[in-house]
């Protein structure tokens, strides 16, 4: 059982490194056309393509994907594909451990980074083809890898419900389609056209550099935060353009299925309780960011709400030296983040909504003990699995949370440092407070220290469950 389990997905693995081998000829042109070392994504472009041949021929199998092999496969393959994108940095030099994190914080659209992008200057002179790697990583990461690949590859047609439900960021996802290839293929046409029309409007609307509008739609539709710029957003200091990534980090951070819906004509999606729970927490946090920073600082405090909840990680402002009464409000919304189906990440407004439900029914429940109150979302009862899923959710992402800002402060960062860059990187966030503020990076950190952050940004992409349960010894033994 085990046997078979391993090789189906060393199997599957190998095909998605097949394809995923293209994504290299994008950087790959880019050297080409500015004059850079394009050599650096052939050779990462034929060693991915070499180990994915050889795992997906080396293994082939008959078996039909299971639930269980949902969790190995996705897991194993957002173990392999930064590990393998992280080529590009080591050929320029990079070391792995950093090649890693920067990499992994690409895939999982975390926006977290080592790298400084001061040209010559600074840490690391980063080649434009570089730049547009890291923001392809978060683009490719943000929908999720293994998504595109159910929507491009027939064999999973049959098991692609198993790797849907590992994958897609949040709980209930609903069916927009009773196959879930097709499923695939219209969150991704949705991404895509988000993608398109954001570079269009900060390039001849804004009238950013092509170059930056492209980087730039890459990391505000994954909800990334990395930019080709050492200041982040605030280093182009135009209002137009801060409307505008604005609009579309709010996007992101809605479900694409109801997107979907409102582009199908269904304006009634817009109705739902998680939507207006994600509208008022962003109101009142800009409120408050308001009210801490004044008037004159409006902006600032729209465009940082709304990139920490979405867990975007753009800054305009270095939100580290504001009030600490703002530090708070961006730190708790570091934990809530964005709509669950969304690019966002953190633990999502819909598991909130549905906590705040069920305490009530709990409430009354005392009351009345032998009443029978069901919990409802948008007038539907939840079952009661959905609700204990959620509950040992926040659970396991309290207690991970916890442990792992126990060992940075055991490593010798402070509290704050601590504790924002555990609630940056488990949500996807990117910048924190402390030593990871903004204009700060992760560079500095120990080297166990980016060991531990690496796992965040695992777990959290994946939501704990999927990563946990192949730690978990019962599960292995069938």
């Amino acid at each position: 059982m085990v046997r078979q389990r391993v090789r189906l997905t060393l199997h599957i693995i190998g095909s998605f490194l097949k394809y995923f081998a293209l994504a290299y000829i994008v950087p790959l042109v880019t050297a080409l056309y500015y004059g850079e070392d394009w050599r650096i994504f052939l050779y990462s472009l034929l060693i991915t393509l070499t180990v994915g041949l050889l795992l997906e021929f080396g293994f082939k199998t008959t078996k039909v994907i299971e639930r269980s092999d949902g969790f190995t496969i996705v897991a194993f393959t957002w173990l392999l594909i930064p590990l393998l994108g992280t080529l590009p940095y080591l050929f320029l030099g990079l070391g792995f451990l950093d090649a890693f994190f920067e990499t992994m914080s690409g895939f999982t659209t975390t926006g977290a980074t080592i790298l400084s992008t001061t040209g010559t200057e600074g840490f690391f002179a980063l080649p434009r083809s570089i730049l547009l790697w890291r923001s392809l990583t978060q683009w490719l990461g943000g929908m999720g890898v293994v998504l595109l690949f159910i929507s491009i590859l027939p064999r999973l047609g049959v098991g692609g419900s198993q790797l849907f439900d590992r994958e897609f960021p949040g709980p209930l996802p609903e069916r927009l389609r009773p196959r879930f290839r097709t499923t695939a293929r219209l969150l991704w046409m949705i991404y895509v056209g988000f993608t398109a029309a954001e570079t269009i409007l900060l390039y001849f609307l804004a009238r950013l550099p092509l170059f930056d509008s492209i980087c730039i739609s890459f990391s505000t539709i994954p909800t990334g935060g990395f930019t080709p710029t050492t200041a982040s957003i605030g280093s182009y200091g135009n209002p137009i353009a801060e409307y505008i990534i604005m609009i579309f980090m709010f996007l992101a951070g809605m479900s694409f299925i109801t997107h979907y819906h409102v582009l199908r004509g269904n304006w009634k999606a817009l109705k739902g309780e998680e939507f207006r729970l994600y509208l008022i927490i962003l109101a009142v946090a800009i409120l408050l960011l308001i009210g801490s920073q004044g008037l004159n600082s409006y902006r600032e405090g729209m465009f940082q709400a709304i990139s920490i909840m979405t867990t975007t990680g753009f800054v305009t402002a270095d939100f580290g030296s504001w009030h600490a009464g703002a530090r708070i409000v961006l730190l708790a919304l570091m934990f809530i983040g964005a709509c669950g189906g969304s690019t966002g990440g953190a633990i999502k407004v819909v598991r909130f909504l549905t906590l705040i439900k069920h305490t009530r029914v709990m409430m009354r429940k005392a009351i009345s003990p032998k009443a029978v109150i069901p919990v409802k979302l948008n007038q539907k009862p939840l079952q009661e699995g959905i609700i204990r899923d959620i509950i040992s959710f926040l659970f396991l992402y309290i207690i991970v949370a916890v442990l792992a800002s126990f060992m940075l402060c055991f490593l010798g960062l402070n509290l704050e440092t601590s504790i924002s860059a555990v609630a940056a990187t488990l949500g996807n966030v990117g910048p924190g407070l402390g030593g990871v503020g903004p204009g700060l990076n992760y560079s500095l950190l120990p080297g166990a220290a980016k060991v531990i952050l690496i796992m965040c940004m695992w777990l959290g992409r994946l939501e704990l469950f999927t990563v946990f349960m192949i730690f978990f010894p019962r599960f292995w033994k069938g």
